[in-house]
């Protein structure tokens, strides 16, 4: 196989990766910025033609838990047990989801905030929105 031209050919060989390389000559002019500029020549190595090594088969390693300084693992959560009386109610609004409680029985959604609650920090219950408000004037 030919190199490129006036390149000669050769064969570079690293454990079972081959390849056809040549050696090419070029000039390089380095140019430093209101300073000067001078013409240097390099060579570098151009690879005409490699081949793959063959995949290695890895075996996944084992993973140990690894654990910080002074952190104990976090408990899981238990699944609820009772969530069959809640399966046929409609959830309250998911928007305001947070605010309001339901009632497994009837089903209704009620506030969370309770009026007692509100006037504790001068504020006022809106029952339409669920929330504590400025008292209006």
């Amino acid at each position: 196989m030919a190199g490129a031209p006036g390149c000669p050919t050769g064969v570079w060989l690293a454990g079972s990766l081959t390849a056809v390389t040549c050696s090419l000559p070029l000039q390089i002019m380095r140019v430093k910025p209101h300073q000067s500029q001078h013409i240097g020549e390099m060579s570098f190595l151009q690879h005409s033609r490699c081949e793959c090594r063959p995949k290695k088969v890895r075996t996944k390693p084992e993973k140990k838990s690894v654990r910080g300084k002074g952190q104990g693992q976090k408990r899981k959560r238990k699944k609820s047990r009772f969530k069959s009386w809640s399966a046929h109610c409609e959830p309250c609004s998911e928007r305001r989801k947070h605010l309001f409680v339901q009632d497994p029985q009837t089903c209704k959604c009620s506030c969370k905030n309770t009026d007692s609650r509100c006037k504790a920090r001068q504020l006022e219950l809106n029952e339409r929105t669920c929330r504590c408000d400025k008292p209006r004037r």
